[in-house]
């Protein structure tokens, strides 16, 4: 049993935090929305280098444990090989189909930030994973509808995707918007009602819900993406690996040992990044050098997710343990 338990997203100290620095977005994105979009490349770097990248370069020490691979030739051979594998074929994807790849990756991304904010509702799967894909609707959805002609640059470099043109969004963007924060209010209340959720844990969503709408609501999306991917879901996945090494042995256990196991497959992508960033700056292309890092994203997140979802799996089978 784990004795001292890793602080979690949810602790006061870390959570409080995280919201008001999410409230100061929103109140500089009402104020000086200019100044955030001006600077949104440089915020969505440093929440990927903070946090974003570091948080999956570890999934070979999670899989080490939750897959029972050894550290010989052999078990690490099938880890990165798999990881490698998954990668290419993603990525050969985003070659012949783009369009397909953006879909996939959009309904992969909400899934997992769903799970990575909700999982610890303890909800039964079927429920659990309506409301992680309602979760996600609201964070995926809302920058988009919020401002779909800001957005559009981005889906344009990455698929050659036009969202401004689509249905209602062309028409009533503030209506799609509401929708989307709607569904996942009701959604939420609904599954709390059902299924017994406790009233700390609604609650806490019920703070939730209308801060991180306000933030896709009136920030500009790529500096509202980068609060939300750094702080929110980043970091939490970060502290919530720490309980699960405390819990099953090894390292790491602490933020400091997170980032020492980190820091190789955190470095690693950014030389190459560094190398495209140089390229597309060269040339003026700074959409491209927008699109191919959510490509990057995309493809390291499809085997990062399968990891995931057996790290959340396990804490389904071991549900009478508080989460």
């Amino acid at each position: 049993m784990e004795s001292t338990p890793a602080p979690t997203l949810r602790s006061p100290r870390i959570y409080a935090t995280v919201l008001v620095l999410t409230v100061f977005a929103v109140a500089l994105g009402a104020w000086r929305p200019a100044l955030l979009q001006s600077s949104a490349f440089a915020v969505l770097l440093v929440a990927v280098v903070l946090t974003g990248m570091p948080h999956g370069a570890i999934d070979h020490l999670v899989a080490a444990k939750l897959y029972d691979l050894r550290f010989t030739w052999a078990d690490q051979a099938k880890f990165y090989a798999g990881y490698l594998v998954l990668m290419a074929l993603y990525g050969g994807l985003w070659i012949v189909a783009p369009v397909w790849s953006l879909m996939i990756f959009l309904v992969m991304t909400m899934y997992h930030f769903g799970q990575a904010d909700l999982a610890y509702w303890g909800l039964p799967p079927l429920p659990a994973r309506l409301l992680y894909l309602s979760r996600g609707l609201l964070l995926i959805g809302g920058p988009i509808a919020a401002f779909p002609m800001l957005v559009d640059p981005i889906f344009e470099a990455i698929a050659g995707v036009q969202v401004s043109a689509w249905p209602l969004l062309s028409t009533r963007p503030d209506l799609v918007l509401a929708a989307l924060v709607g569904q996942h209010g009701l959604g939420a209340a609904g599954a709390a009602l059902a299924c017994g959720v406790g009233q700390e844990k609604w609650g806490r969503e019920a703070l939730n819900i209308p801060v991180l709408a306000a933030l896709f609501a009136v920030v500009p999306p790529l500096v509202a993406f980068s609060v939300y991917f750094g702080l929110w879901h980043s970091l939490g996945h970060i502290l919530e690996l720490l309980r699960f090494f405390r819990r099953r042995g090894g390292e790491p256990t602490t933020l400091a040992t997170f980032y020492r196991e980190a820091a190789l497959f955190t470095v690693l992508p950014f030389v190459g990044l560094a190398v495209l960033y140089g390229l597309t700056q060269s040339f003026g292309l700074q959409d491209q050098m927008i699109a191919l890092l959510f490509i990057i994203i995309a493809v390291m997140t499809l085997p990062h997710m399968i990891i995931v979802e057996r790290l959340y799996r396990e804490r389904e089978d071991r549900r009478g343990v508080a989460a």
